[in-house]
């Protein structure tokens, strides 16, 4: 009995040491085997938008290169397949915002759809039509901004008399998981146009474009056109001033704080990165700072009409400008513009001052109850 336990034993060891290559094999095999089945399956996935985009496109694109871009919604434009890309792209390799870029074309047909979907429009703003216009001021502003909104709205606004005067005015949003709450504050005051993309610094283009396309269409009888953002402070009485006495220049320019040259800036961690593939140019035309810059109706008119031919670009700025210059418009360089306040000579404010940049609500309510004459309605 003894003995067949021992045999049996023995060759249990022997099936062992002949199956331990064989189970050793199995140990290195299968791990590899999910490794690669895993990475064959991302790599198709990966693949499949560059092919996607090399067969509609008809450009040859080093898989490398390609950049995404914030991802739009409910905006038609000849670029739509490529948008797709973007979307698909976006969700599976989630690039830092300043990286989101896409590869510019240099021509396009239809850039801008003539009709930016509105999801509140408030056409009523201007009418009646008969009635002419000074200044529509266009303040564009993010939905967690109510604060900022209110805030102008208690100050400087005040001299639009809640639009029923000769400047009207409209803050201009897009959607976010605040559209609810930006539907009822519009219900109090009737002042916003939410338009139907993302709000997101990468979509400022398509803010300003819609802004644009609303004036045309439904504020016409507006003489001047100012574009703003809801940080800045308007010395109001001082932009009349301003645009009387440009008034001829501004019916073929756009007038502020305009730069001549300017560079793109690559460094990834700027707010204002432009990547080579976004931007091949080495420098920009002159632009006028988004901060604040004045026009006329006609020159808006015209930005609107070009817009179709001219390939995005997130810097809004930056795309303003590009239109500028393929239409043959001008740049008008106006003091005023982004000046800091002096609290210590309300003269002085009143006598240069047209806009104040980066401003907190503290500091504008501040700046309204300074007693200075012409700054009260």
């Amino acid at each position: 009995m003894l003995k067949v336990v021992h045999i049996k034993r023995r060759n249990f060891q022997t099936t062992v040491v002949r199956l331990l290559p064989f189970i050793l094999s199995l140990g290195i095999a299968f791990p590899m085997f999910c490794y690669l089945y895993t990475n064959v399956k991302s790599l198709t996935l990966y693949v499949k938008p560059f092919l996607e985009y090399d067969a509609t496109g008809g450009t040859k694109v080093v898989l490398e290169r390609i950049k995404t871009f914030t991802p739009l919604h409910k905006t038609h434009t000849s670029t739509q397949t490529i948008l797709k890309l973007n979307q698909t792209m976006h969700s599976r390799t989630k690039p830092s915002d300043k990286q989101n870029q896409i590869i510019r074309q240099q021509k396009c047909t239809g850039c801008f759809s003539e009709n930016i979907a509105l999801i509140i429009n408030n056409e009523e703003i201007c009418k009646p039509s008969s009635e002419s216009i000074d200044i529509l001021i266009m303040i564009t502003s993010s939905p967690q901004n109510k604060l900022s909104r209110d805030a102008i709205r208690d100050t400087w606004l005040k001299h639009t008399k809640m639009n029923k005067g000769n400047i009207r005015y409209v803050f201009l949003l897009g959607e976010s998981h605040m559209t609810k709450e930006l539907e009822e504050e519009n219900f109090q005051t009737m002042d916003i146009i939410l338009g139907g993309f993302k709000d997101t610094y990468n979509n400022l283009t398509y803010k300003t474009l819609m802004s644009f396309q609303w004036a045309t269409k439904h504020c016409r009888n507006a003489q001047f056109v100012m574009k703003t953002d809801d940080d800045v402070y308007v010395h109001i009485p001082r932009l009349k001033r301003v645009i009387t006495d440009n008034s001829n220049a501004l019916q073929n320019a756009v007038g502020g704080s305009c730069h001549r040259v300017a560079r793109p800036i690559r460094d990834k961690r700027s707010k204002w990165y432009a990547s080579f593939e976004s931007y091949p140019e080495k420098t920009y035309p002159g632009y006028c700072s988004g901060t604040g810059y004045v026009t006329s109706l006609n020159v808006i008119t015209k930005i609107v009409e070009i817009s179709k031919t001219v390939p995005f670009f997130h810097l809004e700025d930056v795309y303003v400008a590009l239109c500028i210059k393929k239409s043959g418009l001008r740049l008008h360089p106006i003091s005023g513009f982004m000046l800091a306040y002096d609290f210590r000579n309300c003269e002085n404010n009143d006598n240069k001052l047209v806009t104040i940049h980066q401003v907190s609500v503290s500091m504008l309510r501040r700046i309204w109850e300074i007693s200075c004459s012409s700054n009260k309605v």
